[in-house]
């Protein structure tokens, strides 16, 4: 299977994308190119990676296309790509379509899992460098007491990765059908006798909704409470896929498919536009829903990437793992508390409690 590393115009040095600048830059010669500028070089990996997937699918067997291995691990099927920059081997799971060369650290881009099936509609580039994910780390980190120094040492900030996350995302148009009966009752007091009044309405709303950017996420292995607690993304910030958005950071595609979560997000937009029409009305005392009818036509389907830094610590055994929205910045986390830190920080509690009871005491006396 083919992996390709963009290389830059000017002296062929790996390029990354800088979310800063949203642009490819070269480390090398500190060139910046945008996509479109790149727009060659991405249709040439492109290309690359459809040959390969052709010669791959004639052969029948993965081993034709010469650059992939495959091993058995403890954390499932691993694969093995043959570098585009150094010839070294880049042993990989077996849904990261972008990653790091160990030993070269150039940006590999595996394309034969970027193409046909997998290769995304849309994606929203990193706003958030690693710069300022680091910043909002520490600053988040040092607001807690208790928390073990190391827990953001340059050791463990280095752990820090930007990563793509892969979701389903779709647009319908929902046909609303909404029939009520409303009351609204009015009390008051006259002298010693109380009135009240009573007004009933028929309620209808008919029409059309546009429920846009329904997205669930597209991968079992990555915590869903972390990365639902970063969100939400803007969707209308999502512009087509190149794969210059990749360089530079780590990708996963999806392992769960759009025939598992189309059910569910078909739930969600029919929900939504149910909650829209009851917003739309207010006002009584009493609603009493007769009818209320939502039908779904599905405008688009989208396989997208949202940016995500993430990084996860060890301490006594369980793993803490922390995330920040690549796009927005908004920061999620658990956070581990150092025993020797709480320890001390009671200890110095409890003397000064105790020479504050003798003083007292002396005072008393």
């Amino acid at each position: 299977m083919a992996t390709a590393t963009l290389k830059c115009p000017n002296c062929g040095g790996g390029l990354k994308f800088d979310p800063e600048k949203q642009k490819s830059v070269c480390e090398y010669c500190l060139s910046t190119f945008t996509s479109e500028e790149l727009a060659a070089a991405t249709q040439a990996a492109e290309a690359k990676a459809e040959k390969a997937a052709r010669a791959e699918a004639a052969a029948g067997s993965a081993a034709a296309a010469g650059t992939e291995t495959a091993a058995q691990g403890s954390g499932g099927r691993l694969a093995g790509y043959i570098c585009d920059s150094c010839g070294a081997e880049v042993v990989t799971e077996a849904t990261t379509s972008a990653t790091f060369c160990f030993y070269c650290h150039n940006p590999v881009l595996i394309t034969s899992r970027l193409t046909g099936e997998f290769q995304p509609h849309k994606i929203i580039p990193f706003q958030y460098d690693r710069d300022k994910a680091i910043a909002t780390f520490r600053q988040w980190a040092k607001s807690h007491r208790f928390v073990p120094h190391s827990f953001y040492s340059a050791s463990q900030l280095e752990k820090m990765t930007g990563l793509y996350l892969p979701y389903w995302m779709a647009d319908y148009d929902a046909q609303v059908d909404f029939e009520a009966q409303a009351v609204v009752r009015r009390v008051w007091v006259s002298g010693n006798t109380e009135f009240t009044e009573h007004k009933d309405f028929a309620i209808a709303r008919k029409g059309n909704i546009e429920v846009d950017h329904i997205h669930e996420l597209a991968h079992g292995k990555i915590d869903r409470t972390l990365i639902e607690a970063i969100a939400p993304f803007d969707e209308a910030q999502a512009t087509d896929f190149n794969l210059s958005y990749l360089s530079g950071f780590l990708a996963e595609k999806y392992d769960i498919e759009r025939g598992q979560v189309e059910p569910m997000l078909e739930s969600r937009a029919r929900d939504y536009a149910s909650s829209l029409l009851r917003e739309s009305i207010s006002g009584y005392s009493e609603v009493h829903e007769q009818k209320n009818q939502v039908d779904l036509a599905l405008k688009n389907w989208f396989y997208a990437l949202f940016p995500a830094w993430v990084m996860t610590y060890r301490y006594h055994g369980k793993t803490y793992i922390y995330a920040i929205n690549g796009q927005t910045g908004k920061a999620y986390g658990e956070l581990p508390v150092s025993n020797q830190r709480l320890g001390v920080a009671s200890a110095i509690l409890a003397a000064i409690i105790l020479v504050l009871a003798i003083l007292g005491g002396l005072w008393l006396w």
